[in-house]
């Protein structure tokens, strides 16, 4: 395995949301540490909000999950708030000529 790495911090608000600070690669390798995460809290939680100011990087798998949690958020009745996406993630590449 190579150097991948995601680090997930957990912090319960005083209106009993969670917010979940992440940084490092948010990738095929680490998606699964987020997705076991926001799992684990489904059933407890309906408001999180996810951090991602400390993420360097997001693959296609990362937004792929990102993209199923806010779907699974939508069908639950449950708040999915993600917040702090760097400039750089959202630079979009040209189109190939």
């Amino acid at each position: 395995m190579g150097t991948e790495r995601l680090v997930v911090e957990f912090e319960r608000r005083i209106d009993g949301s969670v917010l979940l600070r992440l940084s490092g690669k948010l990738e095929q390798a680490t998606a699964p540490v987020l997705d076991g995460v926001l799992q684990a809290l489904h059933a407890d939680v309906e408001n999180v909000v996810l951090d991602l100011a400390g993420v360097d990087h997001i693959d296609g798998r990362g937004l792929e999950l990102l993209l199923e949690v806010e779907a699974r958020a939508r069908r639950s009745g449950t708040s999915l708030e993600v917040t702090g996406i760097r400039e750089s993630l959202r630079e979009r590449r040209p189109p190939h000529a």
